[in-house]
């Protein structure tokens, strides 16, 4: 974290288990439920707004908690790993764009913050395509990640569409308890 006062809503133990368990169970029914969209699911824009109103921490654990539970019902794999990791790296890239722009402080603006949702639908394919990479070098990775560019898109504009559907809600929910943390 810089050096800004940071208003993210801090809760309880308990309360916090349960909004992970609830923003998670969120995730992995859409992921479950829409699953026959390919990549077009609202998780990554959730998992944004978790970092923008919770934090990495909490952004974090939501993360783990949708992908191994909804990886249990979908396939687990080395998959499983790297959509993992492709998730943290959202989380910080984030958490870096929060902190240079004081989102916290300043609620961000839907549209420009739908079109960084956008833009990690694509990074989010390409860490998830490393996989590839692992198992059969760059001679796998290049076609495998080329050929997955028509997904990543589809991800990346349900990405942009989901968060200007969920971020107003999601603000409007938390209202009260985001004026409560910016006096503190």
């Amino acid at each position: 974290m810089s050096g800004t006062t940071s208003t993210t809503i801090k809760y309880r133990p308990v309360k916090e288990i349960a909004l992970i368990g609830l923003l998670s169970a969120f995730n992995i029914a859409s992921r479950i439920g829409l699953q026959a969209l390919p990549n077009v699911k609202p998780v990554t824009s959730i998992i944004i707004l978790s970092v923008i109103l919770f934090g990495l921490s909490f952004a974090f654990k939501v993360t783990v908690v949708t992908t191994v539970v909804s990886n249990i019902f979908l396939g687990m794999g080395i998959w499983t790993f790297f959509q993992i990791l492709a998730w943290f790296v959202i989380c910080i890239l984030t958490e870096i764009l929060v902190d240079l722009f004081h989102i916290r402080e300043n609620q961000p603006h839907y549209v420009l913050m739908a079109c960084f949702s956008f833009v990690m639908g694509y990074v989010f394919g390409f860490v998830v395509s490393l996989d590839q990479f692992v198992i059969g070098g760059l001679g796998l990775f290049i076609p495998y990640y080329v050929g997955g560019l028509l997904f990543d898109t589809f991800h990346a504009v349900g990405n942009f569409f989901f968060y200007l559907m969920l971020a107003p809600i999601l603000y409007k929910i938390f209202e009260k308890d985001l004026k409560k943390s910016e006096q503190n």
